[in-house]
């Protein structure tokens, strides 16, 4: 299981995959609960990088 821990380490891996996303952006779909992610701990953001990617497929 890929993973990434914060909003900026998912800004660049969206980048290296040519779907570059900025911060606000990622931060308004964690706020609308349209982007999937864990919390294991308050201000902890943690990205499933799969999920992720089927995310940006369409299937989830």
């Amino acid at each position: 299981m890929r993973k990434v821990r914060g909003v900026k380490e998912l800004v660049e891996y969206l980048k290296s995959i040519n779907c570059p996303m900025s911060e606000a952006t990622i931060y308004r779909l964690i706020k609308r609960n349209e982007i999937p992610l864990n919390r294991p701990a308050p201000r902890v953001l943690l990205f499933d990088l799969d999920k992720i990617d089927r995310w940006l497929d369409g299937e989830s």
